[in-house]
């Protein structure tokens, strides 16, 4: 189907792979038929049916409500792909957490419960913090990525992990005239 890449050539998603699969006779014929009328090969055909499959399926589709429309995998493409993988697994991790994997949920519960990574406001005693695309810090999270993944996985210790401290007393403004 894809040419692989040489060996040690990086992450599984850093070239095209190589799938096998397993269709019943009527579903292979049929498939042939409909390669050879977009003069295809079967491999790219059904390439391109799962393109085009990607952009209608949707995400989410039990969180939906009447008020928010659905979003599918291609609307969301543009959020959901990134060459680096903590930035796919920040932007999965708000936009559909459920198709996260359980080793991805450690990951995603040490940066959702740290305000370290979040912009967020002083309220009284404590942080306050939204989660959510706009509010993520994505260069903190690239940071302490690999402190992350060794925490999720129980090689480091939490305490490797950036705490959020307290703002700096607020001056008044009189401290700073110079008379």
């Amino acid at each position: 189907m894809a040419i692989k890449a040489p060996k040690g050539a990086g992450s599984k998603l850093g070239r095209t792979e190589t799938v096998s699969i397993r269709l019943d006779p009527r579903l292979n014929y049929l498939c042939e038929l409909a390669a050879r009328s977009q003069r295809r090969t079967k491999s790219s055909f059904i390439e391109a049916t799962l393109a085009e499959h990607i952009q209608t399926q949707v995400i989410n589709k039990w969180r939906n409500s009447d008020f928010d429309e659905p979003n599918t995998f291609g609307e969301r493409a543009d959020v959901l792909w990134h060459v680096r993988e903590s930035q796919r697994l920040v932007s999965l991790g708000i936009v559909a957490p459920e198709l996260l994997t359980f080793e991805e949920q450690h990951i995603w519960a040490l940066i959702e419960e740290n305000g370290h990574f979040w912009r967020g406001r002083w309220r009284g005693n404590d942080w306050d913090f939204n989660i959510s695309l706009d509010t993520i810090v994505r260069e903190r999270v690239d940071e302490y990525w690999e402190d992350l993944v060794a925490v999720a996985m129980g090689e480091k210790k939490p305490d490797v992990l950036p705490g959020v401290g307290t703002p700096p007393p607020s001056r008044d403004i009189d401290d700073e005239i110079p008379f």
